[in-house]
């Protein structure tokens, strides 16, 4: 119960001024908060995968550089995504756990890039597409979480994380959907078909990125990625579906558009 108050309170207490900064904030303050955020979030899965504190540095200087670098080319921000480990590894190469070190760091590197990159590049586009991702996975998550919690009886994939179950799925799946219905309706962004089918869609993604975490988690041994955020653990812990769900959503709106 005192956990379920704290994640309540934390919500309420952070969601207010996220909420106007992506309405009402400037640019340049998105873009800072998405760097920071996401430089943030690469830490705590540094400290779930444990590779050398080496690699972490030099792959956090990646990660700010691809930022900056990817607002004149994108390629060039990935290759430098790429380049910054590989150089660490010249110095620091060992047959024995090279590849494992090197694949921890990179896959983290694209995840989170691609996450928050596209996050940002939604706010350029529309603040309005950008809260309406924001309203769908939430309330994917909150339906998913008490509906877990009052009416979960059967297991969702038990082996990844033993508290999901199918009944908090669907009553998820089905908040997420009617939230995005309701945003769209009130914004006026899509027609109510494609509207329909992006809420649904996202309410799809959304508990797969959170399993994807959980997956990394399980494999690593940690319960939480962090404790920076009372009542719901690390950042990591409440980006994982947003972060999973933005590269397809700005994709899809960009082949769409």
């Amino acid at each position: 119960m005192k956990n379920l108050i704290l994640r309540v309170l934390t919500a309420l207490f952070l969601l207010p001024p996220l909420l106007y900064l992506i309405w009402r904030g400037p640019l340049w303050a998105l873009f800072g908060l998405s760097l920071l955020l996401g430089g943030h979030a690469f830490r705590e899965w540094w400290e779930i995968c444990r590779f050398p504190r080496g690699l972490f540095y030099i792959s956090c200087g990646a990660y700010f550089g691809a930022f900056f670098l990817a607002l004149k080319t994108l390629p060039g921000a990935l290759w430098l995504l790429v380049a910054l480990p590989t150089l660490y590894f010249l110095i620091h190469f060992r047959k024995e756990d090279f590849l494992g070190h090197f694949t921890r760091a990179l896959s983290g590197l694209f995840y989170l890039f691609l996450g928050f990159w596209a996050l940002f590049l939604l706010a350029s586009k529309s603040r309005g597409d950008l809260l309406f991702l924001l309203a769908v996975v939430i309330l994917e998550d909150t339906g998913a979480y008490f509906g877990g919690r009052l009416l979960g009886r059967s297991p969702f994939f038990p082996r990844i994380s033993p508290r999901k179950t199918r009944e908090g799925f669907l009553i998820g799946l089905m908040s997420g959907t009617l939230g995005g219905l309701a945003v769209n309706h009130w914004l006026g962004l899509f027609p109510w078909p494609l509207a329909l089918f992006l809420s649904l869609a996202l309410s799809l993604l959304s508990p797969v990125g959170d399993l994807l975490e959980s997956m990394v988690k399980r494999s690593c041994g940690v319960k939480d990625s962090g404790r920076i955020l009372p009542g719901h653990g690390g950042l990591l812990d409440r980006v994982d579906a947003l972060i999973f769900a933005a590269p397809f959503f700005y994709a899809f709106l960009e082949v769409w558009g």
